[in-house]
């Protein structure tokens, strides 16, 4: 059989570290706190990007790191997929520019595109990806994703710009005629558009953004809060669904990665499964790197690469995005 496994990964971090206490300087001077809120969410330090740097020049940092971590010649690579839903430009797309940069060294690229499914945008990535190279004769993809979102958010907003950050990845995925089934095992979706109307960005939309009588604050992203309590048991009925669909159990998954956006969603998530804290199925990234959107799934595989990779490991990759949809994906190496 044919199975799509992960080469490896890559990732850009900028090198504008930021601290809690930096970002409660900043909302102090403006009459505000966001102090609570990111001790609640976990936060300890962020990384925001320099005046120089944009979405495209962070995914050809990531590649460069897979490329050179993982050994990799980008000459034998036949598909780019970009994920993100902060893109430098939309004509060409951030894909196409990419392919284009690097000349010689993609030039057997057949297949080149965006894609935007917010916060699951790499995990919905690499399943598009997935079964692209089951039903044709690509053979190996680079999957990238970039949450640029600092130059976006309002620097009153105490949710966005307090605990979300900026950074790319990259993962290198490639096919194997196996007699076992392994690598992308499945993955589950579910969407409920109820919260559609509460994120925008641009705010105004995008008709509006050329006209110079909308104020520069309209054109940039809009957060209203909403509950997301919801999510520990939304997680919980998304992964049961897979699991159960493959006849395993919560305790049979080894590692558990979810979206970096909340310590306390993710150890209620595990808790109504039945997992303790005890069993160290699962660790949080989010102190060091915040919340970085639809990268930091893949943040926290490569950082615990050589611990998830080992032969058998079974993991969950679960993520929501804004409006909103879950995206539950079972792989194994």
């Amino acid at each position: 059989m044919k199975n799509v496994l992960i080469k490896g990964t890559g990732v850009y971090i900028p090198e504008n570290k930021v601290y809690n206490e930096q970002l409660d300087e900043h909302f102090e001077k403006r009459g505000l706190s966001a102090h609570s809120l990111m001790n609640h969410l976990g936060r300890r330090k962020r990384y925001f990007i320099s005046e120089d740097e944009n979405t495209i020049s962070m995914c050809v940092a990531a590649i460069d790191n897979c490329v050179e971590k993982n050994d990799l010649k980008l000459e034998d690579y036949e598909m780019l997929i970009v994920c993100t839903d902060t893109p430098e430009y939309l004509f060409p797309s951030n894909a196409m520019r990419i392919v284009g940069l690097y000349g010689e060294r993609l030039k057997n690229v057949k297949i080149a595109f965006d894609m935007n499914s917010n916060c699951t945008g790499m995990v919905q990535g690499m399943d598009m990806a997935m079964r692209y190279m089951q039903t044709s004769d690509i053979s190996k993809v680079l999957v990238l994703g970039c949450f640029c979102i600092t130059p976006i958010a309002l620097w009153t907003d105490t949710v966005v710009y307090a605990t979300f950050a900026d950074a790319a990845a990259c993962v290198a995925l490639e096919t194997k005629e196996e007699i076992i089934k392994r690598g992308f095992i499945d993955t589950y979706v579910y969407v409920d558009a109820s919260y559609h109307d509460f994120i925008k960005y641009p705010k105004c939309g995008m008709a509006k953004v050329p006209l110079q009588s909308i104020m520069p604050n309209e054109k940039r992203l809009e957060w209203n809060p909403f509950p997301m309590d919801f999510i520990p048991g939304q997680w919980k009925e998304a992964i049961e669904e897979i699991l159960s669909k493959n006849s395993l159990s919560a305790k049979e998954v080894d590692y558990y990665i979810f979206s970096q956006l909340s310590d306390v969603y993710n150890m209620e998530t595990l808790k109504l499964l039945g997992i303790s804290e005890k069993d160290n199925k699962y660790y949080f990234v989010g102190r060091e790197y915040g919340y970085t959107g639809n990268t930091c799934p893949i943040l926290c595989l490569n950082r615990l690469w050589d611990i998830y990779s080992k032969a058998g490991t079974k993991l969950i990759i679960c993520t929501v995005g804004a409006g909103y949809s879950v995206i539950v994906q079972l792989y194994e190496f």
